[in-house]
């Protein structure tokens, strides 16, 4: 195993949102910092890239949406940095029944945290949104205005180039397979399938749905970690109705709580379609992946977005399923 003789103050592994985003804190708060990626950067094999995720404060636990609060100021402070925006604010919508226990603790946590936010009825929400929403009589709905789109690929493609300005270095095709400890110096030796050894006084694994692959290949230990695959739909907003469903229209972000928790975003990415998938998916090995929708997922879309939407967006069939998909 060569080693490059390079020293790190920190050694980041995994090349996805949350790698290159500690990639660029840490090197801009004066760390060395080596930000290694097992694929192309920007690749669309992991849950980092594509065009739109759902920023919200809406959380059932009342931590998670603190965190939420303070990272909304990030965002900002790094688009400053950058100068270009991959954060596309709008109100956020939660709903379902009203004696559910994840939305009673949604608007709990809402509470708790001070975050503004309107409980509507049917009625209301039907006035609110001026009938693009329809709720059943025994369904609430939570109104709240921290909520937006993120454009993922985007946002790493940032993160990356601030890193780069800070001073970071970066390797993609870099797969790593081993981290040996360094007790004579307190630090790690990270070594790559490429021959390369690097050492850094701190490693952070950022490697998602392969974090099990790595950590048995370290320590032989396998975790309790199972990953899934989603599919990501788009749905055919019907003619006339498309401005209805953009962010400039007034549109949410927003979250359907039940049996399947399905979420979604305004028409963004593509004009007159609009992104409904649902939360979850299929297990599977990072590696081997169907790419395609299970058909009982489809069939719950499809008469959810009758009862929600009615004869505003074509419920026959999503329009373009997402066929790189994503892992969570």
């Amino acid at each position: 195993m060569e080693n490059s003789g390079e020293q790190f103050d920190v050694i980041v592994i995994g090349a996805g949102i949350m790698g290159s985003s500690t990639a660029y804190q840490t090197s801009k708060r004066g760390h060395k910092t080596l930000l290694l990626e097992q694929f192309d950067f920007l690749h669309h094999r992991g849950s980092s890239h594509g065009e739109s995720r759902t920023l919200r404060a809406t959380y059932p636990e009342d931590y998670y949406s603190r965190l939420v609060i303070e990272s909304s100021h990030l965002w900002e402070e790094a688009e400053s940095e950058i100068g270009y925006k991959v954060y596309f604010k709008s109100p956020q919508f939660d709903m379902g029944l009203s004696d559910d226990k994840s939305l009673r603790a949604v608007i709990a946590s809402c509470r708790k945290n001070s975050i503004p936010h309107r409980v509507l009825d049917q009625r209301q929400v039907h006035e609110e949104f001026s009938g693009r929403i329809q709720l059943a009589e025994n369904w609430v709905g939570v109104l709240s205005d921290l909520g937006g789109v993120i454009k993922p690929t985007k946002a790493v493609s940032m993160f990356q180039t601030l890193a780069l300005k800070n001073g970071a270095v970066l390797r993609d095709n870099s797969e790593v397979f081993d981290i040996k400890k360094d007790d004579v110096r307190d630090g790690v030796f990270v070594c790559t399938r490429n021959g390369e050894s690097f050492w850094g006084r701190k490693c952070v694994v950022t490697v998602g749905a392969w974090m099990n692959k790595l950590v048995q290949s370290v320590t032989g230990l396998v975790l309790p970690i199972q990953p899934l695959e989603t599919c990501v739909c788009y749905w055919k907003i019907k003619q006339g109705h498309e401005e209805e469903f953009t962010i400039q229209g007034g549109f949410p972000t927003f979250a359907s709580y039940g049996e399947p928790y399905i979420y979604g975003t305004p028409s963004l990415e593509f004009p007159g379609l609009i992104k409904i998938p649902v939360h979850g998916g299929q297990r599977c090995e990072p590696d081997k992946r169907t790419w395609s929708p299970a058909p009982m997922i489809l069939d719950s879309l499809r008469q959810w977005i009758r009862e929600r939407f009615g004869d505003r967006v074509d419920s026959t069939g999503p329009a373009s399923n997402n066929r790189f998909g994503r892992l969570d």
